[in-house]
């Protein structure tokens, strides 16, 4: 079950079935990476920019581009209010700035689930016998590049009418969408409707639709917390259990749920930090050591990437029946009382869901007990956090917890000039001892100082692709803690062509354009990192010159003649760039030629699906 070498990485968990591509989705995370955002519709749009031979690699910033414009307008990601990390600014992520969602938990605690949920559609949009189906994944993992070592479900839909229902999936976002940082009551400007439409058409969807049990579960429940008072849902009783989580609290233990325990996986820190009378009450005490460690999220805030144990595990069985809870809540008090969280129960044989079938290896590969290493007390007992962390944590959720709206307005000759000016009904918290700064997220120079006794507003003098819909924060405690990290903030005014110029900006100058065509029409290009896409995209265009030029007409042509069918698959990603003007002079011309031709050379069973 839990074998280390049985790994699936979230960008193939999001990937559409074969003949597939995304209709909508939609998505709560803890904590959110912009950038580990911008990878998702590259995901969504692997499949369609794969060669026929199957080959995904050698995808290109172009190529991301154009699947970010087309995929990003389809998702609505909920965020814990202030868990936004700040990352390297770049004008890429202004096509994300509609569709991430803050929130807050009802309860007073955090919104800490981590779920999608995926409408795949096949076909041709105007088909209709066009197919629909549904993904729900559910784990650990939030929405970063962590290294950490999390838990991934991932349910497909399915035709047979044994299979799971999974309404409640459509609870939680449904129970989001009323704990918006924006009043419900009466929607501010720039409130994205299509985020209402979206959520509840999805949640309708999860009602009927019916999903495949994984191998050996006979029965599949989820749980739900925080959104409403429920009690724990882990059983009170049980011959055998086994708990993995990377943080613990005595209130676990003692209320939530105070039967022994046998065997317990967590962190060093984590176990020091129990009474000692709640840490002897437990049986097997084991601490998770790859040789990596794991920083708190939690106090010392969104951008400090995670290494280590991040899985949340719940194991339990009596006599040959087994129950494994798997999601988003640790062993600690609040996950059980404030948090927002959620756990899918899977319910089997023990032979097939015990503890020794999760932990233990299969002969061929090591299993995750061999990274199990006996507990022993640290000689002195850990202090608890600094005032200057919590202090900050409670500031930046405080600041995030404020509805912050930007207006656009043009000006300068020609309207090539554009202001933005950002405000706030009330000013921002004064805490004492700390200093805040901010500024546009793509304009890092224009740092300001934050005056918390008067109300909040500011405009800032940008160009028309360096508008920006993230904030960026930085808290500085006089005890020499830092936080940082971004706010979305929906904007008004934004000219219509913003989209377009920032298209073309992003691509550059002819040349580049032509080098990352060259690379897609060559078979052995590297693949791309998506990590390294901002980078890339933002970084200085080359100058032009003309013999990459004639190097993309030889490849262009070669391919034309011997491999017509990978030039039909470059097509439509051509065609927009085209409508977006964002094509280098007289390519689109040349490109009708070359296409033309290739596309009389290819034989009607071979022609790719529209």
């Amino acid at each position: 079950m839990l074998v280390p070498t049985n790994r699936l990485t979230l960008i193939d968990a999001l990937r559409p079935p074969a003949g597939f591509r995304l209709e909508s989705a939609m998505a709560v995370t803890f904590t959110l990476n912009l950038q580990a955002l911008l990878a998702a519709p590259a995901a969504f749009a692997i499949a369609g920019l794969s060669d026929p031979t199957g080959d995904s690699g050698g995808h290109t910033p172009v190529e991301l581009i154009h699947a970010l414009r087309t995929h990003a307008h389809k998702l609505t990601v909920f965020s814990e209010a202030g868990e936004i990390g700040l990352p390297t600014a770049s004008r890429a992520f202004a096509f994300l700035e509609g569709a991430v969602v803050p929130v807050k938990a009802p309860r007073g605690g955090i919104v800490h689930p981590k779920v999608w949920v995926l409408r795949y559609e096949s076909g041709d949009p105007v088909d209709s016998h066009q197919e629909e189906r549904l993904r729900v994944l559910i784990s650990s993992r939030n929405l970063t590049f962590d290294e950490s070592w999390d838990t991934v479900l991932r349910l497909d839909e399915t035709a047979h009418s044994r299979g799971v229902a999974l309404a409640k999936v459509g609870e939680l976002f449904e129970g989001l969408l009323k704990n918006t940082v924006r009043d419900n009551k009466e929607k501010p400007k720039g409130w994205n409707v299509e985020h209402e439409n979206r959520v509840h058409s999805l949640a309708q969807a999860l009602k009927t639709a019916r999903f495949e049990l994984p191998a050996g579960v006979d029965d599949l429940r989820i749980h739900l917390l925080g959104l409403d008072q429920v009690p724990p849902p882990l059983p009170d009783t049980a011959e055998r259990s086994l708990i993995i989580s990377p943080f613990l609290a005595d209130g676990f233990f003692s209320w939530v749920h105070p039967t022994p325990v046998n065997t317990l996986v967590s962190r060093q820190e984590s176990f020091d930090a129990l009474q000692p009378g709640i840490r002897d009450s437990i049986g097997n005490k084991y601490v998770f050591d790859d040789g990596g460690t794991l920083e708190d999220t939690e106090s010392t805030g969104p951008g400090r990437p995670l290494a280590g144990l991040h899985a949340k595990v719940f194991a339990f069985e009596t006599g040959d029946r087994a129950r494994l809870f798997v999601g988003s809540a640790n062993a600690t008090g609040p996950a059980f009382a404030n948090n927002v969280e959620i756990l899918a129960e899977l319910r089997g044989p023990v032979a097939e869901l015990g503890i020794d079938r999760l932990c233990n290896g299969d002969g061929d590969d090591p299993g995750l007990v061999d990274l199990f290493h006996t507990y022993h007390p640290s000689p002195e007992r850990p202090s608890s956090n600094g005032t200057g962390c919590s202090t900050l944590d409670t500031t930046r959720r405080k600041i995030a917890g404020i509805p912050i709206t930007g207006t656009v307005t043009a000006g300068g000759k020609e309207c090539q000039e554009y202001a933005v000016t950002y405000g706030a009904e009330k000013p921002l918290p004064a805490v004492e001892g700390v200093e805040i700064h901010w500024w546009p997220l793509t304009t890092p120079g224009h740092r300001r100082e934050v005056p918390t006794s008067e109300p909040f507003e500011a405009r800032f003098e940008t160009s028309l692709e360096a508008i920006s819909g993230f904030l960026a924060f930085e808290l500085s405690h006089d005890c020499g803690e830092q936080s940082w990290f971004a706010v979305p903030v929906p904007l008004d005014g934004v000219p219509e062509h913003r989209d377009r110029c920032l298209l073309k900006a992003l691509i550059g100058n002819a040349e580049r354009f032509l080098r990352y065509l060259l690379a897609l029409l060559y078979e052995d290009s590297r693949q791309f990192d998506v990590r390294e896409f901002t980078r890339v995209v933002d970084s200085a265009a080359s100058r032009a010159n003309g013999p990459i030029s004639f190097a993309v007409l030889e490849r262009l042509l070669r391919t034309m003649r011997r491999d017509p069918l990978k030039l039909s698959g470059l097509h439509p990603l051509i065609a927009d760039l085209r409508a977006d003007d964002a094509l280098p002079p007289g390519f689109a011309e040349l490109w009708d030629a070359i296409h033309h031709v290739a596309a009389e050379g290819i034989r009607p069973q071979d022609a790719p699906a529209q």
